[in-house]
């Protein structure tokens, strides 16, 4: 949004125009702009061994159930996973994330730009077609694919980050295919962030479970110039590194696991 169109809203709002000139002259102050401090939460698509689900666990989230979406630190945290949101993708990235096993008693270690030179290469016993890679300390290491952007609620746009491992690669690739498809009128590929789609989850199941993954369609163009801009922004704050991915909760090695 311009400077003019800032002051414009802030008219509208009532306030004083001294008040405004104010706020202008001191943007910016006491706001940290350290990377630490500027982490955007994910999402993710509740499982039914996690704990959000469980009425007897701590952690529990009321509505939660299998196949919920879960925003974590929203206002509204549970949206039901056949309604899905509605999402603007601004930026993507991969990495290699290292866990404990959940055996040893599970949780985050780190990101990685590459997979470790040490980490070896593991087949499941019980499923052939699923592979993991192992470093000596006996952590285990997953490639990642991150999607940033807005989810669209009544409340306004809120940032997060949905990260895909697993046989999550295929609906992120699937995603990816269909951004690359939005031409523009000189047939140049439209930014991520020109467009809106519907996240929904849908139930899979193999011979070694059910588990639900997402379900994306397209929802249009985005319509207004600050719809575009707010996308821009975004990329340009994960691009350059002045915005990162918060940390992942032990709720993402459980889905990683039943995939």
């Amino acid at each position: 949004m311009s400077k003019m169109n800032e002051l414009a809203a802030t008219k509208v709002a009532g306030l004083p125009a001294t008040l405004v000139e104010r706020m202008q002259i001191d943007a910016g102050k006491g706001v940290s702009t350290a990377q630490e401090d500027n982490l955007v939460p994910l999402i993710y698509v509740l499982q039914a061994l996690s704990p959000q689900v469980n009425k007897r666990n701590s952690e529990y989230l009321e509505g939660a159930e299998p196949g919920a979406i879960w925003l974590r630190n929203s206002p509204t945290p549970i949206v039901n996973g056949d309604e899905g949101i509605i999402f603007q993708p601004c930026h993507f990235s991969k990495d290699w994330v290292e866990w404990v096993p959940r055996d040893a008693g599970g949780g985050f270690v780190g990101r990685h730009p590459a997979c470790p030179a040490d980490a070896k290469r593991q087949e499941d016993p019980k499923n052939p077609n699923k592979v993991k890679f192992v470093r000596p300390n006996g952590n285990e290491v997953m490639e990642t694919r991150y999607h940033v952007g807005f989810v669209v609620t009544a409340n306004g746009p809120l940032p997060y980050v949905i990260p895909m491992s697993s046989s999550g690669h295929t609906a992120s690739k699937q995603w990816m295919f269909m951004m690359n498809s939005k031409l523009l009128a000189n047939n140049k590929k439209a930014a991520s962030f020109a467009y809106l789609y519907r996240l929904k989850t849908k139930q899979r199941t193999n011979a070694l479970g059910t588990w639900f993954t997402w379900d994306i369609s397209d929802e249009g163009m985005v319509q207004t110039v600050d719809e575009y801009d707010r996308g821009c922004t975004l990329y340009e704050a994960f691009a350059s590194g002045a915005k990162q991915v918060e940390a992942p909760a032990k709720e993402l090695q459980t889905d990683t696991e039943v995939m």
